[in-house]
């Protein structure tokens, strides 16, 4: 998927299967949308795919699939919009994140982000480098183990190996701590980060959440911004370069 050739490129944006569990509707719908995106209907495989999210189900694959579809139609803010709702869901699928800069550099705008804190920058790569599911299964397992330790020392004062058993049981107490605040995060960034991706062609940016306010900047479809506040409809948004306006909250999708 790394591969720069055009060849490469075009192979990227293969269909896959969701996740199983699915109705009978669903599977419909979503055997009918790879028939036409394998044929080369991707305005339908668009509409099908969209089916099957709209009545309630979700995966990496599925916004994956839509979000091809939407990026052979031209459909640019679309593609990008499911392409960031399928990588809050699988954080290191490189597929997803190669077709998601591969659409990002067809945006206008090319906002410069403000630079992190180096610390603060690993932790957020690494509480990201796992799905929200991974971290808490993660946190279960270590807690079940945790328990059994401890179990073990309180029954058995004179064992050969208690020592041992008490430095592992403070390790995995940090790897429990941190898996718990890994998954918080990414509770955090999956279901309030807030951000949301910019669909009307231009829009200009407002100083205060009126028509009447001084014009700031102007944005275009497919940016990626962040809702701050809201009042009314107009939304207070924040770009990654630190600036914030007002824009009316029609204007955007959110992730």
């Amino acid at each position: 998927m790394r591969c720069r050739y055009l060849a490469i490129v075009i192979l990227s944006f293969v269909f896959r299967v969701p996740a199983v569990g699915q109705s009978a509707a669903a599977e419909t719908h979503l055997g009918r949308a790879d028939q036409l995106y394998l044929s080369g209907d991707y305005s339908g495989a668009r509409e099908e795919y969209l089916k099957i999210i709209n009545s309630g189900y979700e995966s990496a694959a599925l916004y994956y699939n839509a979000g091809n579809s939407c990026y052979k139609l031209g459909q640019i803010p679309s593609a990008i919009l499911f392409y960031e709702r399928a990588l809050l869901i699988s954080p290191r699928d490189e597929d997803i994140r190669f077709n998601l800069n591969l659409a990002n550099q067809l945006v206008i705008d090319k906002i410069n982000p403000v630079s992190e804190f180096f610390v603060k920058r690993w932790i957020k790569s690494l509480a990201s480098s796992a799905s929200i599911n991974a971290w808490a299964i993660l946190s279960l397992i270590v807690f079940i183990v945790l328990a059994g330790v401890l179990v073990i020392l309180y029954a058995t004062h004179g064992f050969k190996y208690r020592q041992a058993l008490i430095t592992a049981g403070t390790l995995m107490i940090l790897i429990w701590i941190t898996s718990l605040i890994f998954t918080v995060m990414q509770d955090q960034r999956i279901n309030h980060g807030n951000y949301a991706i910019v669909f009307a062609p231009s829009i200009t940016a407002k100083s205060s959440p009126d028509n009447g306010g001084t014009d700031l900047f102007v944005l275009h479809e497919g940016l990626k911004i962040k809702i701050a506040d809201q009042v009314g409809t107009w939304i207070r948004i924040r770009l990654a370069d630190g600036n914030e306006a007002w824009i009316p909250s029609s204007t955007v999708e959110k992730i």
